[in-house]
């Protein structure tokens, strides 16, 4: 009497796609019935093999199973991340402003094409944006809409269900150096995990921390961690280049101690495209804006 090896499909408790070993390997199989195929791809599903020195009929993972293993992995680990992502969302810049801060919502102006033009590109081409590491600098002066437009490049990503992380230098130094008390939330390396694996990272308004060479330390564990994991970085700051060359030399202020090989500058040289915002000053605007409101609503006369 032929006995058949029985073998199955099934999923792990993670939802990935695995085979299961023979519910009895001692079984034997009938070697002379031809081998399975899949129905879907037609790769093989069984092979003989040599065990103990016997010829033994075993599944194989086909093709399309080993692309359906792959693809849950993939989403399982997307929607790890984006658990992970929304923890830190707490501590981020992803608040009320963030959401606001949208291409949909852009105010047009003569000064902010340019601006406008480089961030929905980017977004669009992010999948080419992504492979290659390609990041922005964005400098200006405060207000000209530096964070405004890393938000919004920021936000259409997230549409898409991109794992993005939005915050500050300094929040993430708060964070780490939280950390080392046992009351902290996140570790270090829970930290740098999160840093290394969103698919965005968005720094705003870099420079404005204390250097310490310990703060200095961590900032760069930071940027080399996404330096590693080839991954965009998005980086706003007030300074102007040469500013910003000068203030990521710093290591301590106090000891007035300097990095003479520049890393952190470097690397962010090597990962970011450096664009500069020229718009006029949104804040300045909205103040004068807010004056007129004013005085409308007391019904004087507004001074030129």
């Amino acid at each position: 009497m032929t006995r058949i090896a029985q073998s199955c499909w099934s999923k792990d408790i993670s939802g990935n796609v695995a085979i299961n070993k023979l519910t009895n390997i001692f079984l034997d199989a009938d070697l002379n019935v031809p081998l399975t195929h899949c129905n879907d791809c037609h790769d093989l599903i069984q092979k003989d093999i040599e065990l103990l020195g016997v010829l033994r009929r075993v599944p194989v993972m086909c093709r399309c199973r080993a692309e359906e293993n792959e693809r849950e992995k993939r989403e399982s680990e997307q929607r790890d991340l984006m658990r992970r992502l929304e923890r830190f969302k707490t501590y981020s810049l992803m608040d009320n402003r963030f959401e606001s801060s949208t291409f949909e919502n852009w105010a047009h102006r003569l000064d902010n094409q340019d601006d406008y033009i480089l961030g929905t590109k980017y977004s669009e081409n992010w999948d080419t944006m992504y492979a290659s590491n390609r990041g922005l600098l964005l400098y200006g002066k405060a207000g000209s809409g530096k964070t405004y437009l890393s938000f919004a490049i920021a936000n259409a990503l997230y549409k898409q269900g991109k794992g993005v992380m939005a915050i500050s230098i300094s929040k993430l130094l708060s964070i780490i150096k939280d950390s080392f008390d046992k009351h902290g939330e996140y570790g270090e390396t829970d930290v740098l995990n999160t840093v290394r694996d969103a698919s965005l990272l968005v720094l705003d308004d870099l420079g404005v921390e204390y250097k310490t060479a310990w703060a200095y330390e961590k900032f760069y564990a930071i940027i080399d961690t996404r330096y590693r994991a080839n991954k965009p970085i998005i980086i706003t700051t007030n300074f102007t280049l040469d500013a910003l060359r000068e203030n990521l030399t710093i290591v301590d202020l106090r000891t007035k101690l300097t990095d003479p090989s520049e890393r952190v500058f470097n690397r962010i040289t090597e990962m970011c495209a450096f664009h500069e915002v020229i718009g006029a000053s949104w804040r300045i605007s909205k103040g004068a804006q807010n004056k007129a409101a004013l005085f409308a609503d007391l019904g004087l006369s507004l001074k030129t």
